[in-house]
């Protein structure tokens, strides 16, 4: 199914979809797509849905919620190099963990963003209505959708602010204080909603490609009972082994015998196809802007200027793999000269560069001359990059969504992005196993299953200790840069320890578990009920 046709991800701008009562004028206008309008006309329910879910595309780049879940650890990081990318600071003080409630841009950003997204799909929910006895299932399939999708972006807010504003779809007094959740509060509420809504979400088999089903919801009731501990202080292990167990037996997924090609452009084509691991993805297509034109994308904000990579246009020469990492987990996590998912160099010839990661002389693939840098140097990326200071060519730069080779624009790509799938499931049960059974056995054969397919070689472990630390070593393999890695470095007690890119021994401030709330969004607030994190 080709998602161009289908029209459930045209991003339509709804005229008037919240309409407040008027005590004197009493005509029916009916061009004006009101509630009413809407909630007698099936048909216009899929078009309500598009906006909430039109704003995960807002998520998965550098300065938002995909940019605290990487450059916050050790798995990316944005260099100073020069004057360049220095940006006011703002990504030094991701990567040491100290942030300024007032003035740092992604701090602001994403707070920001998410509840713009919340706000959506309230705006959504108003629009399909209150549920109703005896209601049509097309109802109670986009009420669920968008119900799941605010979930999601309260889910996130928990995630990085352990904080989250909500209101009453309903109710359009915005002058009144919001109700406001935090901790364990925040984490009852949204079980208590999933645990709802869940069971009413369309099937897999029967859901259009990219449309939030079942096991997408299921997922997000897994991902909160993985972090439970770290977000109310009670483990929930057990319960998260629930919600993997009915993903991975409902047969609908199985491991990639291409690691790479799930990235790939139009990979939507995968779609209940063997091999097929995407549970829940935002859709994108370079034909179209959405408002987000450079915001997705792994090319421009990696490599070098003088790389033209799918594009007649240079890049930006950012972000960067940290040498920690590489060290730690790939060099004494796998062997590289096997493990398909270190390098592949499929896209070389074309492009001049391999999936997975970029060291050494870099070449023109045209030309096939070695490159060099703007002051004439071979350009060649190495392995140690300081974060403040580097040079233009330190730091391996890493590529796992391809571009096209020929792009209608280069600030877009037609790689849907994976938010969470198959992989991470089987990830996810053996961390369980082992949290809650001491399951070493079971946690090592899913852990030898992805690696044989990955062709790594298969490990050992004779303790939990050690198992969880194969584990930890597995997901930063498997699931390298694509936004998991803060939340696993918190969950397995590594995020606050001081990285040699920080030319410090220093451990970071354990406030930094948590993001500071925008100053802003505090003084916005009516009724003043949201109130700073502790330590800012």
């Amino acid at each position: 199914m080709n998602k161009k046709n289908i029209i459930y991800f045209i991003a339509m701008s709804l005229i008037s979809v919240i309409t407040l009562p008027d005590c004197s004028l009493k005509e029916d206008i009916k061009d004006e797509l009101t509630p009413s309008v809407i909630q007698s006309d099936t048909g216009l329910l899929k078009n309500v849905v598009a906006a909430p879910l039109g704003q995960l595309r807002n998520l998965w780049w550098r300065q938002d919620f995909w940019g605290f879940q990487e450059t916050t650890t050790d798995e990316c990081m944005f260099p100073t190099r020069g004057t360049d990318w220095f940006d006011a600071g703002v990504w030094v003080a991701d990567n040491t963990l100290q942030w300024s409630p007032a003035i740092h841009r992604d701090v602001i950003d994403t707070w920001n963003v998410l509840n713009t997204a919340i706000s959506s799909a309230n705006t959504a929910l108003a629009n399909i209505g209150k549920e109703k006895l005896n209601e049509l299932p097309s109802y109670t399939r986009y009420r669920s959708q968008v119900i799941f999708l605010r979930s999601f972006y309260e889910y996130a807010l928990l995630d990085l602010y352990r904080t989250y504003p909500t209101r009453d779809p309903f109710n359009y007094d915005f002058l009144k204080a919001p109700a406001i959740y935090k901790g364990k509060a925040a984490f009852d509420r949204l079980v208590t909603n999933l645990a709802v809504i869940v069971p009413k979400m369309v099937e897999r088999k029967d859901a259009l490609y990219g449309e939030p089903n079942k096991d997408a919801g299921l997922m997000l009731q897994a991902k909160l009972y993985l972090n439970k501990e770290v977000y109310t202080g009670v483990a929930g292990y057990d319960s998260c082994l629930i919600y993997v167990n009915q993903i991975i037996n409902s047969g609908n997924y199985s491991l990639s015998t291409n690691y790479f090609n799930m990235f790939v452009p139009d990979n939507d084509k995968n779609y209940r196809q063997p091999g097929d691991e995407a549970i829940f993805v935002a859709v994108y297509n370079d034909d179209q802007n959405y408002g987000v034109d450079d915001h997705y994308q792994w090319v421009r904000q990696t490599f070098h200027y003088n790389q033209t990579i799918g594009s007649k246009f240079g890049n930006w020469n950012g972000c960067c793999a940290t040498q920690s990492y590489l060290m730690n987990t790939w060099i004494a996590g796998t062997d590289t000269g096997t493990d398909v998912r270190w390098k592949d160099n499929s896209i070389k010839a074309a492009m001049g560069v391999n999936l997975g990661f970029n060291y050494g002389q870099q070449y023109d693939p045209k030309s096939k001359k070695a490159l060099t840098d703007r002051s004439g140097r071979p350009l060649i990326f190495t392995f140690d990059c300081p974060l403040s200071g580097a040079a233009e060519s330190q730091g391996v730069r890493v590529l796992k969504y391809p571009p096209k080779a020929a792009p209608i624009s280069p600030a877009r790509f037609a790689n849907d992005y994976l938010i969470w799938r198959y992989a991470d499931a089987l990830l996810m049960k053996a961390e369980c196993l082992v949290r809650v059974n001491s399951d070493v056995a079971g946690a090592l054969a899913i852990v030898n299953q992805i690696r044989t397919q990955r062709k790594a070689p298969v490990v050992t472990a004779s303790s939990t200790t050690e198992m969880l630390n194969k584990i930890y070593i597995e997901r930063g393999l498997e699931l390298f840069w694509e936004g998991h890695r803060r939340q696993d470095m918190i969950r397995f007690n590594t995020f606050l320890l001081a990285k040699p890119e920080w030319s410090t021994t220093t451990n970071a401030d354990p406030k930094a578990l948590i993001l500071p709330i925008p100053l802003s969004a505090i003084s916005g607030t009516p009724g003043g009920v949201l109130v700073q994190n502790p330590g800012y």
